[in-house]
């Protein structure tokens, strides 16, 4: 308990009437709301939990129609009959994956005022890679790794600086974004014309959107940054492979490359959680179309998944390397609020009684 003292004449205005008492702070309000910042906040966590919850439906919603459309036999075998040796090839290939991305977005970056080494760059996203496959849309990582205010980036945008992380981060994505399309609509051509055309006006799409941001880049650091896409899609377009050759031996190779494309452009859709469902659906849809049986797409979708997931573990590493003393500086934070509000509650109780005892102040 903190005693207070008793009032003195630092407490009475020079005409001798007593001085009104300190008064707790208040939660500052909106000018024109009229509402306080953490009730302004509260939608929008409501509105970020309601899609996170749509987002998981939709992943069960497609898994459960792949089970009932071609049983959970496909499934069982995928994670039954993975060889040992398909992983450590799943996370070398990953890897390359992350380091392609890495030197990509350090690419863009430099041109919004950002400046981060190989090292910490690779560890971003590694972490953002593992963060996309465990939460729901498969942006969550990225949307950290743009705000992560760590000392390992600098930043020269003053005011703008979470906009240019942000601008960096979109940019180099949709080029991604629009490598994976393009090659699933060189896959499609032959197979269905309307499905080429949907993935090339996504892919065209991809471009135009991120074309703002890439304007400040010189023609050979543009050629960079497509070349270290094709690189990063080549990567885990070699992971389906893997799980293709491991699962599905009897499969053509020659086709797995058109596959593995339909499937990647599939896990594109942010609709679910890691590519699950929509990435089967894709695989079994592509498998069919060449004349393959879809429950075999599924199975090597599934195996891809498994493979992939694996790949990203070791941003698991990176994040509780990077968030474990953040957590600890939350939880002291916590406790100084406490002990604050415990501070302010009390001088509230003084005022009180100091009121009641003398009314004419």
């Amino acid at each position: 308990m903190t005693e207070t003292s008793p009032r003195t004449s630092r407490d009475r205005r020079s005409d001798g009437t007593a001085a009104p008492a300190e008064r707790p702070p208040r939660l500052r309000r909106r000018p024109g709301t009229g509402r306080t910042d953490d009730t302004i906040a509260r939608p929008g966590r409501r509105r970020l939990i309601v899609v996170s919850l749509a987002q998981v439906a939709v992943t069960v919603g497609l898994l459960a129609f792949v089970i009932w459309r071609w049983g959970p036999d496909p499934i069982v075998h995928a994670v039954s009959a993975l060889p040992w040796w398909a992983f450590p090839l799943g996370i070398a290939l990953g890897s390359v994956g992350v380091v392609a991305q890495a030197l990509r977005w350090r690419t863009v970056a430099r041109h919004h005022a950002i400046r981060i080494d190989i090292g910490p760059a690779i560890a971003r996203c590694w972490q953002a890679a593992f963060l996309n496959s465990v939460l729901p849309g498969g942006l969550a990582g990225d949307l950290v790794r743009g705000a992560d205010d760590s000392s390992d980036a600098t930043v020269s945008a003053g005011r703008r600086a979470l906009a240019s992380a942000f601008a960096a981060i979109a940019a180099e994505r949709l080029v991604g974004t629009a490598v994976v399309f393009a090659a699933a609509t060189v896959a499609l051509v032959p197979l269905s014309l309307p499905g080429a055309a949907v993935c090339l006006a996504i892919a065209l799409a991809a471009v135009g959107v991120a074309w703002r941001w890439l304007r400040p880049l010189s023609a050979g650091e543009l050629l960079r940054v497509v070349l270290l896409s094709i690189a990063g899609w080549a990567a885990f377009a070699g992971i389906f492979v893997v799980a293709m050759i491991a699962l599905a031996p009897a499969a053509p190779l020659g086709q797995a490359p058109a596959l593995a494309s339909i499937a990647i452009a599939g896990m594109s859709v942010p609709i679910g959680v890691g590519g699950w469902g929509t990435r089967e659906a894709a695989a079994a849809w592509a498998f069919g179309l060449a004349g393959l049986a879809p429950g075999l797409g599924v199975t090597v979708s599934v195996g891809y998944g498994i493979l992939a997931l694996c790949s990203t573990l070791p941003g698991a590493v990176v994040v509780a390397a990077r968030f474990a003393p953040r957590v600890r500086e939350l939880r002291r934070a916590r406790s100084r609020r406490r002990a604050r509000r415990a501070e302010i509650e009390l001088r509230a109780d003084v005022v009180a009684e100091r009121e009641a005892a003398d009314p004419a102040t």
